[in-house]
């Protein structure tokens, strides 16, 4: 054990959990304690993308991670991880995952442990504290009997993820956009499954839009978990999706913000990558990956899948579609037990397509910001969805100005304030007297 070390050990797995949660939160922890080490690792989840390790070791700050087989390893025998060794003071932050992995980490170095979550507060008598969105979380906490002490109210993480950095007339410039055409961004997701699935069936509804309503473009947001070879392979390969569209990519470039070259874009610090894009259908618009919340800004109108993104849509005040194909609702992912045996031949695709299904008619909204407000604040398509069904939505919005505004300003009364992470960062320097 080293003595001069404090040590800040971080669960965290999905992708809107790394670039919702966990990046925030670093960097409010970096700055409160400079001379702490972080260690994040990375739990098996069934809604993870696969390059959650390589996202999460590039962020500023991060001195090591260790994947799932790792993790499992050193709570199991205390061994198997290299170029590490635990310091004299130390604390388990959860970020995302299962709680019990947080727990089983803090147990196997001795540290405290604290988690954030949207309302699971479980094995509280082992956990040091409980980092909660809203009040009323905290009361119905409460209610489940977890004591009131253990209970921080800190608000919303996703709020604290949010940074632009481009002037909006320099960065339209440079994806080639018009300044005096409206916006409308396509989000298609981050895991390659829903994204082989969604890319092609948002193109294809682009070009649908185009022909309808002639002063709009259109700007694809790349997750910065998803490869360059994933994105090729999808625009080589539109049969995935009802009516998709091909396409292929034209040319890169390389954008660097000078002056904030050292922000913390999750992809690459100061990097942002374009691609133009043009589909078989002839239209022309550019895939950005690094600035999601840039594109986000430059945005009339977005047509996103479900996640978490739709929060920090919500935070901007940009108005969405929110798509839930149930084309294939196999490829949907799924919590628990029917998430995991997805997998299995001849029986596994059935019985995930079931649970999937049951899933949709028990939730009544899929976007953060109407969950939240336990209302329709912006529209949900769920169901057997065709590109159609999605430019018919669309172009109802976007010849409905009134509406697009009046939305906008419910998103930002949904979402509330940001200033999260600090709180979260304040809290944890606290309980190591730091």
């Amino acid at each position: 054990m080293t003595d001069d070390k404090l040590d800040i050990i971080v669960t965290a797995n999905s992708p809107g959990e790394v670039a919702t949660w966990l990046v925030p939160t670093l960097k409010a922890l970096k700055e409160r304690l400079p001379s702490a080490e972080f260690t994040v690792f990375i739990p098996p989840c069934t809604f993870a993308s696969g390059q959650e390790q390589a996202v999460v070791a590039a962020l500023p700050g991060v001195k090591r991670t260790f994947n799932k087989r790792q993790l499992l390893s050193f709570i199991l025998t205390g061994k198997g991880l290299s170029d590490y060794s635990p310091g004299s003071r130390g604390l388990v932050l959860f970020l995302g995952g299962d709680l019990a992995y947080a727990l089983l980490l803090a147990r196997r170095l001795g540290y405290p442990a604290f988690a954030y979550t949207e309302g699971r507060v479980q094995w509280i008598n082992n956990f040091s504290g409980f980092f909660l969105p809203n009040d009323q979380v905290r009361k119905r906490a409460m209610e489940a009997g977890a004591p009131g002490g253990k209970l921080y109210v800190v608000g919303d993480l996703m709020l604290d993820a949010i940074e632009l950095h481009w002037n909006r007339t320099e960065f339209l410039r440079r994806l080639r956009l018009d300044e005096n055409k409206a916006v409308i961004a396509l989000f298609p997701g981050s895991r390659p499954r829903e994204f082989r699935y969604m890319l092609p069936m948002l193109l294809r509804s682009a070009e649908i839009i185009a022909r309808d309503l002639r002063a709009v473009q259109f700007v694809i947001g790349v997750s910065p978990f998803v490869t360059e070879a994933l994105l090729r392979s999808t625009l080589a390969e539109p049969s995935l999706a009802p009516d998709g569209t091909g396409g292929r990519l034209l040319e890169e470039t390389v954008l660097v913000n000078e002056p904030l070259a050292v922000s913390r874009s999750i992809n690459q610090p100061g990097l942002g990558h374009v691609w133009q894009v043009r589909t078989s259908g002839g239209l022309e618009l550019p895939a950005v990956q690094g600035w999601q919340y840039d594109v986000m800004s430059l945005a009339s109108l977005a047509i996103t899948i479900p996640g978490s993104n739709t929060a920090e849509m919500a935070a901007l005040g940009l108005p969405m579609v929110v798509v839930t194909p149930l084309n294939k609702p196999e490829m949907i992912p799924l919590e628990g037990i029917p998430g995991l045996v997805g997998g299995i031949p001849l029986i596994g695709r059935h019985i995930k397509r079931q649970a999937v299904l049951a899933a949709a008619k028990r939730i009544p909204y899929t976007a953060l910001p109407n969950r939240r407000a336990q209302a329709e604040v912006v529209p949900e398509l769920t169901g057997e969805l065709h590109p159609e069904d999605i430019a018919i939505a669309v172009g109802n919005l976007m010849r409905s100005p009134e509406k697009l505004k009046a939305m906008s300003q419910g998103l930002k009364q949904v979402m509330g304030e940001p200033g999260a992470a600090r709180m979260v960062a304040e809290t944890i320097a606290a309980a190591l007297n730091a």
